[in-house]
């Protein structure tokens, strides 16, 4: 936007700018909370929402999830790439008002795949609070603090396969208790 809307740009004597006024502070940390709230809203949720996507039933489908985060760290890696080589190469050699109009483009075009997709995605209804389990896992923590370490693991608690819900057991270290 300062590029475009003359009253942002900085108002400069040479190639020094001689004051800010408090519009273009305003823009500037607008811009910096946007981005922050953005990759924050958006970053972690997509990678998750992507292994949703596949049945750990069914064995075709986990060699298809590999072959998902495989490609979505390329995906990434690529985009990074791209994003500090060709949009700074733009910006420096075209203009900023140009590297800003491509990667708002791209961006447009990425939501508007991800829109035209949605008929097609699994949807996994969650279950009970995300809290929940959380909070029981702190208060027993905390309850039992104090108590010694079994010397045999045998003696430590473990769910029967029978009643495992789809998860597995974590192996038992002398690290932490």
């Amino acid at each position: 936007m300062s590029w475009y809307v003359p009253s942002l740009k900085a108002s400069k004597i040479g190639d020094v700018c001689q004051h800010t006024r408090k519009a273009h502070e305003v823009v500037f940390f607008l811009a910096i909370y946007l981005i922050s709230v953005g990759t924050g809203g958006h970053k972690l949720s997509l990678e998750s929402f992507g292994a949703d996507q596949f049945d750990d039933d069914h064995i075709a489908e986990g060699k298809k999830k590999m072959s998902f985060f495989n490609w979505w760290n390329f995906g990434l890696c690529s985009g990074i790439l791209l994003g500090v080589t060709v949009s700074v190469y733009v910006q420096d050699h075209v203009g900023w008002g140009a590297g800003a109009i491509i990667l708002t483009a791209v961006m447009a075009m990425s939501l508007l795949l991800f829109t035209i997709g949605r008929p097609y995605y699994r949807y996994r209804v969650p279950t009970g609070s995300p809290l929940m389990p959380l909070f029981q896992v702190l208060v027993t923590a905390i309850g039992k603090r104090n108590l010694s370490y079994p010397s045999n693991p045998d003696q430590l608690y473990e769910v029967p396969n029978a009643q495992m819900a789809k998860g597995r057991l974590l192996c038992h270290t002398n690290k932490h208790k």
